[in-house]
This record gives C-alpha cells, sequence and structure tokens, in this order.
C-alpha cells in the first residue's frame, strides 16, 4: 500500500507513530547471530552501515539488507528465508512492515486500554479500602 493509505489505515488503530530520525544522529540496531556476536548496524541520515566498517562472514552483505531482514523476519515467518533481500523485492518488504507496524499499533491500542482500565481498578480498590 502507499504511504497514505498505510498512514491512514494506522490512524484507525489509535495509536499514533511518528518517526523520531534526528538529523546527524545516530541509531544503533543490533542483529543477532546464531554464530557468535552479533552485528550492529549505524542508521544515520538514512544510510545504514556496520558499525567499524567491517561484518562477519554470517552477515549480510549490506548493512541495508541486515535491518531490511530482521524487520521482515519479526514474528514466526521467515521471509527472509524465503525472499532474497534484493532491490526488486523492497516493495514487497515494504508491504510486510507496514502490515507488522499496524499489527503491532492494534496490539499496543489493547494493551493501553487494559492498562489504563487496570488503573482504574486499583483506584477502585483504594477508594473502597
Amino acid at each position: 500500500m502507499n504511504h497514505l493509505d498505510f498512514v491512514n489505515e494506522l490512524s484507525t488503530t489509535g495509536v499514533s507513530v511518528r518517526g523520531t530520525t534526528i538529523e546527524n544522529k545516530e541509531r544503533k540496531i543490533t542483529i543477532p547471530s546464531v554464530f557468535g556476536k552479533g552485528e550492529t548496524v549505524i542508521l544515520k541520515n538514512n544510510s545504514a552501515n556496520y558499525e567499524g566498517g567491517n561484518h562477519s562472514v554470517f552477515a549480510r552483505n549490506s548493512a541495508s539488507q541486515a535491518i531490511i531482514s530482521k524487520a521482515i523476519d519479526f514474528d514466526t515467518w521467515k521471509h527472509s528465508w524465503h525472499n532474497e533481500i534484493i532491490l526488486e523485492n523492497y516493495e514487497k518488504f515494504q508491504e510486510i512492515i507496514q502490515k507488522k507496524i499496524i499489527d503491532r499499533a492494534k496490539e499496543i491500542d489493547e494493551l493501553v486500554s487494559i492498562y489504563f482500565h487496570l488503573n482504574s481498578e486499583l483506584s477502585n480498590r483504594e477508594v473502597v479500602a
């Protein structure tokens, strides 16, 4: 779905999401590895690079591929096992990630509702006691 449709769909969840990327500020994303120490990807100004410029032989060739793989593999189905991480598949990956964000926004909306319900129950209990 295009970005505007995604934003509109997200707004139906009751959860607001906005990017917090600050120009020239680094964001570190850890890429776990079953073969020892994981990798760290540095995102800065929309560029992705492995920390220190190096990566293990088990890591993805590019830092961008590594973070895309991590994002599409959240949950139990490992999309990266079934789809090559190449530019031709990026729109498909964008849709996968959009769906994951929307699903999690719905979960967050439910969690926030339940949290405030619990808060209310605790407040009522304290008033009665």
